[in-house]
């Protein structure tokens, strides 16, 4: 069978996908991934089929408007800048979805092309599923979403994911029924979230149960599957590391990591005076990363390393907690390593995980709006309590013996059939 898998947006949008198809083919599929053009390279080296969508999301979270959102940390002000910004390019990133599927047996989605690659689906009488990192926005009364955890009873839980679905679907509306016309097919008013739950479209999430629990009240056709972690991408047993590097890590304690991946840091000047205070005023080492951050004026102190990219599963469990952007590639990395996080989130589902990681007493959680050195410094102090380092060691063990990708085929297989 020939899956199509069709996603957009930043590494962590594409990595576990990557770690999908290479699983599919082992099981003796055809896999073609659909990314955006700045992930040829990192997809091919797989050994797996790109096709190419138009477009660079780190290229467009550059820019000044898009840094000056970040900075407000309000997700829907981001996604109306990023809608209007990608106005110029989806014709052609739909073109793309649409070719791509024409090709292929069955299609999978992730996030941001979900409305898109259901009207393709539906135009071509193709079965079709979802694979989502983000929590879920699947109703259940055993919790609310995290967005709105103000109260949690049965009724009030089941409106706040009505009250997402129906935000969602306000946002792409106008945008979904002129790609319908586009296509023949006659514009709609029910939300397409709604049409997707009645048909039991099969809607997978790639974290683990021992983060989010699986709701009691959930249909057949949901489910948790565990993280999807990519193999050799951090192969500690093929990587070599800089002998500095491990000379810095081997002349002194444990560090602390500090890295926000494909997510650019809003203001990195904030960044740069933090660091400064703390290795001023404390003993911590860290390691910083700066993926896909710009960072120009960083401290030069013996206590700071300071390296462009990391490996995540030979680097992390060389220090003593991480603090992070907390999206869901880099959370799943954290907790593999066992060790606690600090989630300074920026937009988007990270200041969920934050809540999620503090509500499991495996971290803490600070918007990057209202970080400073003194609850930074506050919050590395609570992860180095014997209680949430073991809290950390034991779900880290639990989720170490997951096999995500195992458990998505079954159900995509049984699904497709």
């Amino acid at each position: 069978m020939h899956y199509a898998i069709l996603t957009y947006g930043s590494r962590g949008d594409v990595q576990p996908f990557i770690a999908l198809a290479l699983g599919l083919q082992k099981k003796g599929h055809r896999v073609t991934v659909a990314a955006a053009e700045n992930f040829k390279s990192f997809v091919e080296s797989y050994g797996v089929d790109y096709f190419q969508l138009q477009g660079n999301m780190e290229e467009l979270l550059h820019t000044p408007d898009a840094i000056k959102m970040l900075k407000t940390g309000n997700t829907f002000t981001l996604l109306r800048y990023l809608q209007k910004a990608g106005d110029q390019t989806r014709p052609e990133i739909n073109e793309g979805l649409l070719k791509v599927c024409q090709q292929a047996d069955v299609l999978i989605t992730s996030t941001l092309n979900l409305l898109y690659v259901a009207t393709i689906a539906e135009k071509l009488h193709k079965k079709w599923a979802m694979i989502l990192p983000n929590p879920p926005a699947t109703p259940t009364k055993d919790f609310p979403h995290p967005d709105f955890d103000f109260l949690n009873f049965p009724a009030y839980n089941l409106f706040t994911y009505r009250l997402l679905v129906f935000g969602y679907w306000q946002l792409y509306k106008k945008r979904i029924n002129a790609f319908r016309v586009s296509l023949g097919l006659s514009p709609v008013k029910k939300n397409m979230l709604h049409s997707s739950n009645e048909a039991k479209v099969l809607t997978l999430y790639n974290f683990s149960r021992h983060i989010i629990e699986q709701p009691r009240d959930w249909e057949p056709h949901f489910h948790v599957t565990g993280f999807f972690p990519l193999p050799g991408v951090s192969n500690t047993d093929q990587y070599t590391a800089p002998q500095e590097l491990l000379t810095w890590l081997q002349n002194g304690e444990l560090p602390v990591y500090i890295g926000f991946g494909s997510i650019p840091v809003p203001d990195p000047e904030l960044l740069s005076s933090i660091l400064l205070e703390l290795l001023a005023e404390t003993k911590h080492r860290f390691i910083l990363c700066k993926g896909w951050s710009k960072l120009p004026r960083l401290p030069n102190h013996p206590n700071l390393y300071v390296v462009d990219q990391s490996n995540h599963e030979w680097l992390l469990p060389k220090c003593k907690a991480a603090i992070h952007h907390g999206g869901a590639g880099t959370l799943a990395a954290v907790l593999k390593a066992k060790i606690p996080s600090i989630i300074v989130s920026i937009f988007g589902d990270q200041p969920m995980w934050g809540k999620i990681v503090a509500h499991r007493k495996i971290g803490s959680h600070i918007p990057f709006k209202k970080v400073t050195a003194k609850n930074l410094l506050d919050a590395i102090e609570k992860t180095q309590a014997l209680s949430c380092r073991k809290n950390a060691f034991e779900i880290g063990e639990k989720v170490n013996a997951e096999n995500g990708i195992e458990r998505a085929i079954e159900h995509l297989e049984a699904y497709f059939a």
